[in-house]
């Protein structure tokens, strides 16, 4: 497990990070693995196990490994489009945060005065500078489209946008 190879050996079945040191384990997209056939994730149960006992099996050479000084933090989207709702066992060990999508008129005020200002810093013409409100309109109505058209599915889970997505636009 990626895990278990960051950590550091400090008894005989104790784990953990160097001496005044804590380690944070950041997992995106907690919520992508797929479930089994009795509709599980065994891998998020595993990542449960950690947090709820503090520790992992080792099945190679059978013996329970504590581990300390460790957090764990994930980020995952809602479910749908191949991701999977995580089970309120898990879920209750995290504090959820849940940003909503900023508003349109929101987009235009941040992305027309980042183009505003390289168009007046790099002294383009009076007509070009008159299309910034179009061309950021434009750009996040585009934007709007898609991510409501091209839905992720299992087999094109890259169909995921964001506000990234405006940004390498400008």
């Amino acid at each position: 497990m990626a895990i278990e190879a960051k950590l550091q050996k400090k008894g005989k079945t104790l784990f953990g990070a160097r001496p005044n040191e804590r380690i944070a384990v950041f997992i995106d997209d907690v919520n992508m693995p797929a479930l089994d056939l009795f509709g599980a994730q065994p891998c998020i149960e595993l990542l449960r196990q950690l947090v709820d006992k503090g520790g992992l099996y080792d099945r190679a050479k059978l013996f329970w490994k504590n581990i300390e000084d460790t957090t764990l933090i994930c980020a995952g989207a809602p479910p749908g489009g191949g991701r999977n709702a995580l089970t309120p066992r898990f879920v209750r060990h995290f504090n959820v945060l849940c940003l909503p999508q900023p508003s349109d008129s929101a987009l235009n005020k941040i992305f027309g005065s980042i183009i505003k200002e390289f168009l007046n810093a790099f002294n383009f013409s009076d007509a070009m500078r008159r299309t910034h409100d179009a061309c950021v309109a434009s750009t996040i109505d585009v934007y709007n489209t898609i991510s409501k058209e091209l839905l992720p599915i299992p087999s094109k889970f890259h169909y995921t946008f964001n506000l990234r997505d405006i940004s390498k636009v400008f």
